[in-house]
């Protein structure tokens, strides 16, 4: 079927669709007038993609998905239950009469019904390349819809309070534990401190390890003297020299005494004789001299010995003291080093103590902290026109389906009962050509059309 055929057939039977074409427009006028009318009202919220930290308390961007998160608390059954809170006075008798309406059986529960009628008309749609979240609420009163709407606002601004604060305060309440905890141990790391300290008599430790170290250093300058004085005084001991003893210029004095007696006797004994009696008092006074001497060496050899006794017995004292000086250093080192890891674990506690303090007081006052990033831009109010029913939009609608219902029926009606209205009608049908036909000027084009044929 070719398309000037179609058209035909159209024109042919036209009083069909335009038939249909008011039957649907008639019918669509009546239930729309009959529908129940809704209106649409819409409010605007800016979202601050910010949040904290809880343990460090910085300010981070939200993640990619905090406006989808947004969305979804948004239309949650927690946000949607608190709105009949929030409802002035008069929207709240229109909600009451309207779930009283529709809740007629049973107990009436204006709170869940607002809800459930809020969760099935509201629409949320999040801004593609902004923070402006946009919300809609349908509903037949358009001060319940703007109503509605700006409750729904506030309780999700205080949910979200209540969100961000809830975890602070239960961070609040884990940081406080943790502070009884951090405070025993800061307790009793000071008592150790501190205990220890009394139990060694400890006031200044640096300050009695600088005097400790002073005493070994000058104890060991006279230890090294010591040893030197008794070496000394071993090796003069052991060498004998006359130079060397306290009384050695008598010595010599008399060693020079006793050499020229021995000689002035050798004299006498060649010139006299051993029995001349000037030889025999010569002699008496060589042996006095030499007794002198010998009584002499004795009494310096005593003095040499006893002055290598005094100084071996100073030498051993001084190292016996050395050593008790030198082990109270060490001993003080080793407290010193206890006592600065017993410094270390106090400052460690108190350091503990104070972040976790810091944290506790800082969760604290946020979870005290009536803000949220979150604002309205835009409050909703009541709309004055109806989004639906859409008349305008429905007459369109009805007038395209009538239209393509007459166009269906007609050819259903023109394949059911086949009929020739032009002559290529004919050629097509028969296959065969026209040869001729008389044009009529006259009349309608569907008269012409017959008498051509």
């Amino acid at each position: 079927m070719s398309l000037s055929s179609l058209l035909r057939i159209l024109l042919a039977r036209w009083w069909i669709t335009a038939a249909l074409v008011v039957v649907c427009v008639g019918a669509i006028s009546v239930v729309s007038m009959f529908m129940p009318q809704k209106y649409v009202a819409t409010t605007e919220l800016i979202m601050e993609g910010k949040v904290q930290d809880r343990v460090t308390g910085e300010s981070v961007s939200a993640r990619s998905g905090y406006m989808s998160t947004q969305t979804e608390i948004i239309r949650s059954r927690r946000v949607s239950a608190r709105v009949y809170e929030y409802l002035p006075e008069d929207i709240r008798a229109l909600v009451d009469q309207r779930a009283a309406e529709e809740q007629s059986e049973g107990s009436v529960n204006p709170a869940g019904w607002l809800s459930g009628y809020i969760r099935r008309n509201l629409t949320v749609e999040p801004g593609k390349d902004s923070s402006v979240m946009t919300i809609s609420l349908m509903a037949e009163d358009p001060e319940v819809a703007a109503g509605a709407l700006n409750s729904l606002s506030a309780a999700y601004i205080d949910t979200s309070i209540e969100l961000r604060t809830d975890p602070a305060r239960r961070f609040s309440r884990w940081y406080q534990d943790q502070l009884d905890v951090l405070r025993a141990n800061l307790r009793e790391a000071r008592q150790k401190f501190s205990g220890f300290q009394q139990e060694h008599g400890i006031v200044g430790m640096n300050e009695q390890l600088d005097l400790e170290n002073t005493r070994l250093a000058e104890l060991s300058s006279r230890l090294v003297e010591a040893q030197d004085q008794s070496t000394q005084d071993q090796l003069r001991q052991g060498e004998g020299a006359d130079s060397s003893i306290p009384n050695g210029a008598t010595i010599q004095k008399l060693r020079s005494e006793l050499s020229s007696a021995q000689a002035e006797l050798e004299d006498m004994s060649t010139r006299y004789g051993e029995r001349h009696p000037e030889y025999r008092r010569q002699l008496s006074e060589v042996q006095a001299l030499r007794g002198s001497l010998a009584r002499e060496r004795g009494i310096a050899a005593r003095s040499l010995e006893s002055t290598a006794d005094v100084s071996e017995s100073r030498l051993q004292e001084l190292q016996q003291a050395f050593d008790r000086q030198k082990q109270r250093v060490l001993s003080l080192k080793a407290k010193r080093d206890e006592l600065d890891l017993l410094q270390q674990e106090v400052q460690m506690a108190q350091e503990a103590y104070n972040a976790a303090s810091g944290r506790a007081q800082s969760n604290s006052l946020e979870s005290r902290l009536a803000e949220t990033s979150v604002t309205v831009l835009n409050e909703a109010i009541p709309p004055s026109l109806p989004s639906s029913p859409n008349i305008k939009l429905n007459l369109v609608i009805a007038t395209v389906l009538g239209f393509l219902l007459g166009v269906a029926l007609s050819l259903l009606l023109e394949l059911a009962n086949r009929r020739v209205r032009s002559r290529f009608d004919i050629e097509e049908t028969l296959g065969i050509p026209v040869l001729a036909y008389l044009p009529d000027t006259a009349g309608t084009y569907r008269q012409k059309e017959a008498r051509t044929v």
